[in-house]
């Protein structure tokens, strides 16, 4: 278990939230060391075993790994701008505000988007993205494999294989499943694997994470148009990558380099625990969450099991209750939770996150603090 205390030594509030997470010792550590020189052998070597384990991570041999500086946000633009051809659609499959945020990303970069919306808490109809697809040619579909505004986990292999089908490539969003669901970049062949570091791999926010499958490195260096943006193209950015595995320096811009340190450090924590076994954690530790908030009367946004995410919970705020009044409960009960953000649901849902580092005695305190929480507010509304 990961101690949740602060410098000074007293217990912090839990923080179940979705991001950024709790970090491990050996990663804080990474971030306080003084920073290398970008042209230093030993950074320079740790760069190169990043991109590695992030390659093991996503499961796969032979993806092109990037590292950047960026936010979750940045890293969707810069997935678009590089790989996505201005005039053209795309099918933007929405499970929530993450799928609305690539719809509105590819409009401002003159990428016309046709978003079918599923029902909030409902993930993507296989059949009707095929029937969309038939209808129109698109360069490429577009989805989030969990959208933590809703919960939903879409399935990633199914859409890939249906945009390969109808000549499209298929970008993944996996900012807030990277590090808790199972993914599987060569056995899927996907094209594009967005991660974070802040979420499911408890590292630093500030960075962006890219696997590229075969079908996307050759539109990157085929690409018969330019785009608009200089800073946010990824293309740059592969040869500076190739040098860091052979140990090598080259340049395009500057790496954020404790920040790629530590990343390092928590994908090497990840490993060591097992990419089936870190998976196996998250999905046994959300069952226990969501057994103990059913016993609580607390109704999930995500009806089918199967839908879940293994890291995202959205709950729906009992109708004699108002959002805000709970989560003020429940923090005074020294757990942190999180407003909904799902447009559709706003004011009636809260989300937890379990993500990264936490175990069965965060879930224990989550639970006992929203039984608490709910028990005060019922009190107090007599």
């Amino acid at each position: 278990m990961v101690e949740n205390r602060s410098a000074a030594g007293a217990a912090r509030p839990l923080a179940m939230v979705v991001g950024p997470t709790r970090q491990a010792p050996s990663v804080l550590e990474r971030l306080a060391a003084p920073a290398l020189p970008l042209t230093d052998p030993a950074f320079l070597a740790e760069f190169g075993r990043c991109l590695t384990r992030l390659r093991e991570v996503v499961g796969s041999t032979s993806a092109e790994t990037v590292v950047t500086p960026g936010s979750g946000t940045i890293g969707m633009e810069c997935s678009a701008v590089s790989l996505l051809r201005p005039g053209l659609p795309v099918l933007v499959v929405s499970t929530g505000t993450w799928g609305e945020r690539w719809r509105r990303i590819c409009l401002r970069n003159r990428v016309p988007a046709h978003a079918p919306r599923f029902a909030p808490g409902r993930a993507p109809d296989l059949g009707a993205v095929d029937r969309a697809l038939r209808r129109r040619r698109h360069q490429a579909v577009l989805v989030a494999h969990v959208d933590s505004s809703s919960g939903v986990r879409s399935d990633v292999a199914g859409l890939t294989a249906l945009a390969h089908r109808h000549g499209a490539l298929c970008l993944v969003d996996g900012v807030s499943a990277i590090g808790a669901e199972r993914v599987e970049v060569d056995d899927w062949d996907l094209d594009l694997y967005l991660g974070g570091p802040s979420k499911g791999l408890a590292a630093a926010p500030g960075l962006a994470l890219y696997a590229l499958g075969r079908r996307a490195v050759e539109a990157l260096r085929d690409r018969p148009w330019e785009p608009s943006t200089f800073a946010l193209d990824l293309a740059p950015w592969l040869p500076v990558m190739a040098a860091a595995l052979r140990g090598r320096f080259d340049y395009f811009q500057s790496p954020a380099g404790n920040s790629v340190m530590a990343l390092s450090e928590a994908l090497r924590l990840v490993l060591a625990e097992g990419r089936e076994q870190r998976v196996a954690r998250h999905a046994a530790l959300r069952d226990r969450l969501h057994a103990g908030l059913a016993d609580l009367g607390i109704r999930l946004l995500v009806p089918e099991e199967r839908d879940r995410a293994n890291g995202v919970t959205v709950c729906l705020v009992p109708d004699d209750l108002r959002e805000e009044r709970l989560l003020a409960a429940v923090a005074d009960e020294g757990v942190v939770l999180q407003a909904g953000t799902l447009p559709l649901a706003r004011r009636r849902t809260f989300r937890l996150g379990h993500l990264g580092t936490v175990d069965d005695d965060d879930i224990s305190r989550a639970l006992a603090a929203v039984e608490a929480g709910l028990r005060a507010c019922r009190r107090n509304a007599r």
